[in-house]
């Protein structure tokens, strides 16, 4: 697995003085609708602590930092790509290359 970050999203992690993502699971189970997705953010050192001690995620060492992916099952491609998207004067990161397996 090979990951890949745009000079836009490495500036920004600079700037905010954290070199780790997380990718979480999201998960909204009603009775009728059950929705996965993924959400991508940068953690502080206090957020990455308790992911990798109480929620037991992976930690995988990168060129720029590092990278928090959960133990749930999911289809990883050979690159993975993380940039930075904005909006207004939101700031999202994106990635490509991790998806949610679909269900059955």
């Amino acid at each position: 697995m090979t990951f890949t970050y745009t000079p836009e999203l490495l500036a920004y992690m600079k700037q905010k003085n954290c070199s780790t993502i997380l990718v979480e699971l999201i998960e909204l189970n009603n009775t009728d609708l059950e929705i996965m997705e993924l959400s991508v953010r940068l953690a502080d050192e206090r957020t990455r602590a308790r992911f990798v001690n109480q929620k037991q995620y992976r930690v995988v060492p990168t060129d720029a930092g590092e990278v928090l992916l959960p133990k749930f099952p999911l289809d990883y491609s050979d690159t993975i790509s993380f940039g930075l998207r904005k909006i207004l004067f939101f700031r999202q990161i994106t990635c490509k290359g991790i998806s949610v397996p679909k269900p059955i």
